[in-house]
């Protein structure tokens, strides 16, 4: 049974207990991400996320790794251009534990200027390392690309440029507005009484003050249609082809993931099998399906050698085609949705897992979900939503294109795409 408690500061916590396991996840929401950022400030929350393991009013950075191995835990966090997330995983006798950790974090974390300044090396090294991943290095340049004009289409760590600019002022003015009990929710997934949750909850989170967030205009991207390369001498031509999805909470959103895995994102399905195991033109093809509070990406993603662009692009284009007049069979379909809907209830197995689908759906909207009420919803799709789907979602011409590779060797490949 899915439980919500609201503190007296206006905190949500949504708990689960689930019994039959050993431990518990706790994870803080915070709804600060890239597309809350502006170009100045672009990268903050991720830097915040990364400044608040280095040191407390009480505890240095090896302490806090020191104190969460001597129990046997786990404590991380991430960042997305929508939110925030640290969490810890223990056993359920130290779930008072990890939450104290959490909370000396969030209220006592001192941004010591040093460390500062080496956390922004070192996350300047982390925009390196991804530049010079063309797989992840396109991906970033069609949601760049795609969303062109919106916040949403800045990257999560931010830039070179926009890094220096933050100072520790910054970041206590940033967690000023976004780190506040309204902006906040607390997600908690184990075996632990809802009483004890409850009152160790207001004995280390009454702390965050109810409010504070400057106004968030949240404002719906339009969906460009840009193709853009970028020169890089490597051996593989890397691109991406983006349309315009659906968001989170569309009532096609599962109907699109079902869609995708016959598509492109599973090994079964047309993409992997037709230009990967038959004709053996890659070894990396794949679609996926990218799904924000205000908007939605998919795509489809290869890397390849630049002579078998022009046949990979055709063998592309001819299964949209085919996807644009509704060519599904019904054993796709089947295939597909026993995939989609197995993954989800072999995931929620995972008490991680449970936390997270908890903690994300009560902070973008406000609401309680059971994560099996999820699998109904899978299953409700029907074979004729999926072709339904697949026409509306192939029927536009619009498609943004991101590539890499080396141009300068073959400065034709633009033409493929065009």
């Amino acid at each position: 049974m899915i439980h919500k408690i609201i503190l007296d500061n206006g905190l949500r916590i949504i708990f689960e207990e689930v019994k039959y396991v050993s431990s518990v996840t706790a994870g803080i929401w915070v709804g600060a991400g890239s597309m809350y950022e502006t170009q100045e400030n672009n990268g903050i929350s991720h830097l915040i996320e990364h400044m608040m393991f280095k040191g407390t009013q009480k505890r240095t950075a090896a302490n806090i790794a020191e104190e969460i191995d001597s129990m046997g835990g786990q404590i991380n966090a991430f960042t997305t251009k929508e939110c925030t997330c640290y969490y810890t995983k223990a056993t359920s006798d130290f779930f008072e534990k990890s939450l104290e950790i959490l909370s000396d974090m969030m209220f006592n974390s001192v941004f010591d200027e040093e460390e500062l300044r080496k956390e922004k090396k070192v996350i300047l090294e982390e925009i390196f390392m991804y530049d010079d991943s063309p797989e992840d290095y396109v991906h970033e340049l069609l949601t760049k690309i795609a969303f062109q004009g919106n916040s949403i289409a800045y990257p999560i760590l931010g830039d070179s440029a926009s890094i220096e600019l933050i100072d520790r002022h910054k970041i206590i003015e940033y967690i000023n507005d976004y780190y506040t009990a309204d902006n906040i929710v607390l997600s908690i997934v184990g075996n632990v009484d809802k009483d004890v949750v409850k009152g160790l909850c207001e004995k280390y989170f009454a702390g965050f003050k109810k409010t504070g967030r400057k106004n968030i205009f949240e404002i719906k991207p339009t969906f460009n249609d840009i193709k853009q390369g970028v020169h890089k001498n490597i051996e593989q031509f890397h691109f991406c082809i983006g349309m315009k999805g659906f968001e989170r909470n569309n009532e096609n959103y599962h109907t699109s993931n079902i869609l995708n895995n016959i598509i492109g994102g599973s090994m079964s399905s047309r993409l992997f099998q037709n230009v990967r195991e038959k004709k053996g033109l890659v070894y990396s093809i794949y679609s996926f399906n990218s799904s924000y509070k205000l908007a939605g990406l998919f795509g489809i993603y290869s890397a390849l050698q630049e002579d078998s662009l022009q046949e990979v692009m055709d063998i592309i284009m001819h299964e949209i085609s085919q996807l644009k007049q509704g060519d599904i069979s019904k054993e796709e379909f089947e295939r597909s949705k026993a995939q989609l809907k197995g993954n989800y209830i072999l995931s929620l197995e995972n008490t991680s897992n449970r936390m997270t689908v908890l903690g994300r759906r009560e902070l973008f909207y406000n609401e309680a979900v059971n994560p099996e009420d999820i699998v109904e919803k899978i299953e409700n799709v029907s074979y004729t939503n999926v072709v339904d789907l697949s026409k509306e979602l192939f029927s536009t011409n619009i498609f943004n294109i991101a590539y890499t590779g080396n141009l300068e060797k073959n400065k034709k490949i633009s033409d493929v795409f065009k």
